[in-house]
């Protein structure tokens, strides 16, 4: 029997997605303009990654719970996993590089090497800064994900005696480095990715499946309401460093408490979402990955153009809204017109495998 589809969930989703666009809407229009984006009151918006994560880690362990220890499942979770992340983002990365070596002469990118351009089509972890200039700014986090499905689909590939230690051992490492008794080298960019404390997120989010799943928790509104109230105080946090602690501390623990509560909601009774919240859900990946694109081509269309229209910073922000609506409706499209056909695509191959 298959899990329940939890609608909450997805409109989660979409709002994580509309928060990176709207933090991200700031950051081009200081790399573009240089200058802020309504005040840059949205940038705690960055918080949409440690949703995603949180999502993530909840998603994963509350579809292929029961598939841990079960060899069998292995080849069915790796081909859905990896198929939902690499064909969009192909298709994605390298139409935004033709764009950009054709349309726009990004000399730079002839000089970046064959080995940079293997792992950012493998999503292997690399220099942000290369990403950022060359590839998809947001591809580190897809290399997260695809290191966090590789470290659960151990889970699925070897039995508990076996996997346990090994995701003990290196969710210490990750806790050790996090709390600094365990120091790496800051140019290792590997052994920082792999001990990242972004991990914790993930795990957060299976803790928040699993509580979810074991536990009978009648009312998860006190969850959302705390949540919600912890997300706000880390949004004022993230200006002010009043806390001093991470967003895994900050952002991760309330993104749980808001799907543990959602989700709890949704399990007791059906939930109607407006199917515009749900779409965007739907919509969220491709959202995500081709939003920046369309709002740095149109700031420096617009920047081009003899008079200055980013002159006035009210009219400014009004245009940031408007660049960013843009950009979340070309998400929409890409969803609807490749996204959701290659899903279509590989979904019949995903039961065979």
């Amino acid at each position: 029997m298959s899990a329940k589809r939890l609608n909450l969930i997805q409109v989660y989703r979409g709002l994580a997605a509309v928060l990176v666009v709207l933090a991200h809407t700031d950051l081009i229009y200081n790399q573009n303009l240089n200058q802020n984006f309504l005040f840059k009151i949205t940038t705690f918006g960055g918080s949409g990654v440690d949703f995603f994560f949180v999502l993530s880690g909840f998603i994963m362990f509350y579809i292929h719970q029961k598939d841990i220890g079960h060899q069998n499942q292995l080849g069915t979770f790796l081909f859905k996993r990896f198929t939902r992340i690499y064909p969009l983002y192909w298709v994605v990365l390298t139409s935004k590089i033709f764009a950009s070596f054709i349309l726009f002469d990004k000399s730079n990118i002839k000089d970046i090497g064959i080995g940079e351009f293997i792992k950012a089509f493998l999503l292997f972890p690399q220099d942000r800064q290369i990403l950022s200039s060359t590839f998809l700014g947001v591809s580190w986090t897809l290399s997260f994900e695809i290191f966090f499905y590789l470290m659960f689909a151990l889970l699925i590939a070897l039995k508990p005696q076996f996997s346990f230690p090994i995701i003990i051992a290196w969710l210490s490492g990750v806790f050790f480095h996090f709390i600094g008794i365990l120091q790496l080298p800051q140019n290792n960019i590997l052994l920082q990715f792999v001990f990242s404390e972004l991990n914790l997120e993930f795990v957060l989010g299976c803790f928040a499946a699993y509580a979810l799943l074991s536990q009978k928790i009648s009312n998860g509104i006190p969850f959302i309401y705390v949540g919600i109230f912890l997300y706000t105080l880390s949004a004022i946090d993230y200006f002010y460093k009043f806390l001093g602690v991470s967003s895994v501390m900050t952002f991760g623990i309330a993104c749980t408490l808001l799907v543990v509560g959602g989700a709890s909601l949704e399990l007791r009774k059906t939930i109607n979402v407006p199917n515009l919240l749900l779409f965007l859900g739907n919509a969220s990946y491709s959202i995500y990955l081709a939003h920046g694109f369309f709002i740095n081509q149109i700031t420096k269309v617009l920047k081009k153009l003899p008079f200055n229209i980013f002159q006035n910073l009210v009219f400014a922000d009004v245009l940031g809204f408007l660049f960013a609506i843009i950009a979340i409706i070309c998400g929409c499209l890409i969803y609807l017109y490749i996204e959701k056909p290659l899903l279509t695509f590989f979904k019949p191959k995903a039961v065979t495998t």
